[in-house]
């Protein structure tokens, strides 16, 4: 077993080999150390939006913005919680990491026409692009099976514990991209993908046992 640590994360990968064998790389995911327990729910999240920041000045840009340093994020997939100065205002939103190149971040609404405003204004001084990815819709999972049901379905290896709050992993899982994330309304999992994957996953995750909700209460 290998331990590796990064700022309130633990690493914890199983390598087993044979002579004269290759070994599968295991598709790493990983849940907050203190995940929500309890009933297990999903609900529509329709109060965010998703915001994809591409181009060789995405890193130096972003990090104009950003409050917290962009550079600690060096690991494909880690994400953080954090805050960005936008018209004088201090605003929150989640920030992942997928290269130097490529970021997606996720806001609430109400502030999220000022973010890409203010992002926007890097397309012309500097080689970035900025998506609204309007054609993307969140399903948030939460519950005592939520972590082992995600790891099922999607054919995932536990191997990452974060440990604070403020962090965020996420990662690509065929159509689906994955995070856990640590939110107050659910400290658990969502699920992001276009309308007619998510309705499918909707109804797998029902069949399993997951009952619907019109949101996550605390």
């Amino acid at each position: 077993m290998i331990v590796a640590r990064w700022p309130n994360i633990i690493l914890l990968v199983n390598f087993h080999w044979r002579l004269g064998m290759t070994t599968q790389v295991p598709q790493l995911f990983g849940s907050h150390q203190n995940a929500y327990t309890g009933a297990n729910e999903i609900a529509q999240m329709n109060d965010r939006t998703i915001i994809d920041v591409t181009g060789s000045a995405a890193l130096p840009y972003l990090q104009t913005l950003i409050s917290s340093d962009v550079r600690h994020l060096t690991v494909p997939g880690m994400g953080l919680r954090c805050t960005a100065k936008v018209n004088g205002h201090e605003i929150a939103l989640e920030l992942y990491y997928f290269t130097e190149l490529a970021f997606r971040i996720f806001v609430d609404n109400d502030i999220a026409p000022a973010l890409v405003a203010a992002l926007s204004e890097g397309e012309e001084s500097h080689d970035i692009d900025v998506i609204t990815r309007n054609d993307l819709r969140i399903l948030a999972l939460r519950g005592d099976n939520a972590f082992k049901t995600v790891l099922s379905e999607f054919a995932l290896t536990p191997g990452i514990i974060l440990t604070g709050e403020q962090q965020r992993y996420a990662r690509q899982a065929g159509n689906v991209f994955l995070t856990a994330t640590h939110l107050e309304s659910h400290k658990g999992f969502e699920l992001v993908a276009k309308s007619d994957e998510l309705a499918k996953w909707q109804s797998r995750f029902i069949a399993l046992g997951f009952s619907e909700q019109a949101e996550l209460l605390v």
